[in-house]
């Protein structure tokens, strides 16, 4: 397992320093105190690849009970896309297309041809759900 800062677990693992430091007192992720050339610091194990906090867990739980397309305008215009994965101190969902937006908001009774044909197609590759869940 690779070591790094807190700082570091924070950057790479998509969370606050506070979530990170949560997880050491509550023994969920582990840390040992080391000293070095700048005194004495936190290391933390950085967890398995795939690893969630429980904010992005329900989220993502959320997202998979209702559907995998969304809108990524309040206007519900356009394409919609399927969520990949979401941010975690605030919603910023990435879609397979690589397209980021600043919230999302669900295409519940829309039309196959205004899928993202992008997504549609990693879709395919990934053999992920296709259909609604609604």
């Amino acid at each position: 397992m690779e070591e790094v800062t807190i700082q570091e677990a924070s950057r790479r693992l998509n969370v606050s320093q506070d979530v990170i430091r949560r997880y050491i007192r509550e023994g969920r992720m582990n840390a040992r105190r080391q000293t070095g050339e700048e005194g004495r610091s936190w290391v933390v194990e950085l967890p398995d690849d795939g690893w969630q906090d429980d904010h992005k867990d329900h989220i993502n739980g959320l997202a998979r009970q209702l559907t995998p397309w969304w809108w990524p305008n309040p206007q519900q215009r356009g394409e919609v896309h399927y969520v990949d994965s979401l941010g975690i101190e605030e919603v910023a969902p990435v879609y397979l297309c690589g397209l980021t937006s600043e919230d999302f908001w669900p295409a519940v009774g829309h039309a196959v041809e205004q899928r993202c044909p992008i997504c549609v197609d990693e879709v395919r590759h990934r053999g992920l759900p296709m259909e609604t869940r609604e």
